[in-house]
């Protein structure tokens, strides 16, 4: 793998970094994460390296097929599904994925409070990520 194939973001995001290994994330076994605006899964390829599961949804058609591209080609990763999705509309409509870890980027600085609320009631209510102990929220 070279770095200088990869298109988008070369590397994850320094603060998800340290907050990975100071949670040991790096530690766990048959996880799974979740990241919504996972833009060309720069961050998701963190998680990727240590086993994780990686879902990722993105509303940008180019960075969802930059993201097939790094995942399969560049990183040749296996255990990935990438959404070309509305996060809002995702939330809403997919059940039962119960990641072990759950990123919400800035990009919730984009969109009302109300918004905000009922994406992330809606995640819960459906099981998008497991509810109590063992869940990690990240949002950067």
């Amino acid at each position: 793998m070279f770095i200088k194939e990869i298109k988008g973001f070369k590397y994850p995001d320094m603060e998800l970094v340290r907050w990975f290994f100071k949670n040991k994330l790096n530690d766990l076994k048959d996880c799974k994460v979740l990241e919504f605006a996972s833009h060309n899964g720069n961050n998701l390829s963190l998680f990727a390296n240590y086993g994780y599961e990686c879902i990722g949804v993105e509303l940008s058609e180019l960075h969802h097929k930059n993201a097939q591209y790094n995942f399969n080609h560049v990183l040749k990763y296996k255990k990935f599904q990438l959404f070309n999705d509305n996060m809002l509309n995702f939330a809403k409509n997919f059940k039962n994925i119960c990641a072990n870890v759950f990123l919400i980027p800035n990009v919730i600085n984009f969109i009302t409070r109300e918004e905000f609320k009922n994406l992330l009631k809606n995640s819960r209510n459906n099981h998008l990520y497991k509810y109590g102990g063992g869940i990690f929220l990240f949002s950067f």
